[in-house]
């Protein structure tokens, strides 16, 4: 195949993909589409035409339903069975996000402080006039889902949980601040995830959290053995004062972080590995020994960095009480990652959020929609052989 000279083929993909407002639509619509009939053909549990004694289902035709999003509205085909029974969760589940990020824009655009961007996607979705009352009433619808959400109550025992909290800028009269966005991660003992609890606040400090946990103990929150975060003095003594008794382990990659910012960097490939290794051993008496061999190192060259190290890397070895299989998981408040970049692409359109509710409640959504996928998918630890070795401990000090 020939091209003329000076453009080939994969100039005329960019052309497409850079200046073809369609190209995009098309392909948001085709996988929209493609997972509304993938729900669909596992709520009839048959192929069309299949014969199976396992269908639930007759299909009946199908109907158009208008679904907005920020490359434009889609236009999706929802399929009927014919009983009726059929309800797709997609839009309840994907539009609560959008709509709680389309009410931080409007707010912004209302108050005359939205940029280029942001006044753009506002035309493209709700056209030239947007009015305070349309704001108004859907924030308020939000909030009062957010509401429900944030307080119900907690039935399942939690043994692990990863705390983690982040920071977003926020306009108020005052000026422009930052405020913690505190997020607390739980592990059923069914080994899967949920999002317990989402506060905003303006410090970390021992108040704030002991606030946070204070609730979660209202609603219900019990069974916590063990509790993972960044180093916080704030929050180990809240967690101490509401949940006396749970293990605490600082995150291990932040501790490394906070190592290396102690050492020249000309000399972090002599010492890195060597804490590293503290953390890859195999049990906890040799995460000691290594943990030694680091210090008389360190205490050739770096005496303030090796004291550093000797008092506080024991809060970091806690994991190593923890059943092998979970160590690698619950080591770091790494899980909570793919979270965090989620929450950090939404805000990063936003830049300053219009008050601190609009923050709250976009935050909110987003881990809201990202705790139900977590709690409906595959399951991030196994606790089944804990249990059953638990189990075997009773019974043998019963027939004892």
């Amino acid at each position: 195949m020939t091209h003329k000279k000076g453009t080939t083929l994969s100039d005329k993909l960019q052309t497409a993909l850079l200046d073809e407002r369609t190209f995009l639509t098309g392909i948001v619509h085709g996988c929209l589409q493609e997972l509304i009939k993938s729900e669909f053909d596992l709520f009839i549990n048959a192929q069309p035409h299949e014969r199976s004694s396992e269908r639930r289902g007759v299909r009946n035709g199908s109907y158009t339903r208008t679904f907005k999003t920020r490359v434009g509205a889609l236009e999706l085909t929802i399929y009927r069975d014919r009983q009726g029974e059929f309800q797709t969760e997609f839009f309840h589940r994907y539009q609560r996000s959008e709509q709680a990020f389309m009410a931080s824009m409007l707010e912004m655009y209302l108050q005359g402080v939205s940029t280029r961007k942001v006044s753009k996607i506002i035309e493209t979705l709700c056209g030239s006039t947007v009015s305070k009352s349309q704001v108004s009433e859907l924030s308020k619808s939000l909030d009062n889902q957010l509401e429900t959400w944030r307080n119900q109550k907690i039935t399942d025992n939690y043994p692990y949980l990863i705390v983690d909290a982040r920071y977003e800028k926020i306009r108020t009269e005052q000026g422009v601040i930052s405020q913690a966005v505190m997020i607390v991660v739980g592990i059923s003992e069914s080994g899967h995830r949920s999002v317990l609890s989402v506060e905003m606040g303006n410090s970390e400090n021992e108040s704030t959290w002991s606030d946070i946990f204070k609730k979660l103990r209202e609603r219900g929150l019990q069974g916590i053995k063990y509790v993972v975060s960044d180093d916080n003095k704030g929050l180990v003594a809240a967690l101490n004062r509401n949940y006396q008794g749970v293990a605490w382990q600082r995150c291990q990659v932040h501790f490394i972080r906070n190592f290396m910012m102690k050492l020249s960097r000309r000399d972090l490939n002599s010492y890195v590995p060597l804490l590293k290794d503290i953390f890859a051993a195999s049990d906890y008496q040799e995460a000691l020994r290594r943990k030694h061999l680091l210090i008389d190192r360190l205490e050739e060259k770096y005496q303030r960095a090796a004291d550093w190290v000797d008092e506080n890397i024991e809060s970091c070895l806690t994991v190593f009480h923890l059943p092998m299989e979970h160590r690698r998981k619950m080591k770091s408040t790494n899980m909570l990652e793919r979270l965090n970049q989620e929450l950090k692409r939404r805000s990063r359109v936003i830049r300053i959020f219009p008050n601190t509710n609009s923050c709250h409640r976009l935050m909110s959504y987003l881990c809201q929609e990202t705790s139900e996928m977590w709690e409906t998918g595959k399951r991030y630890l196994n606790f089944e052989k804990e249990q059953d070795m638990a189990a075997g401990h009773t019974n043998e000090k019963a027939a004892a």
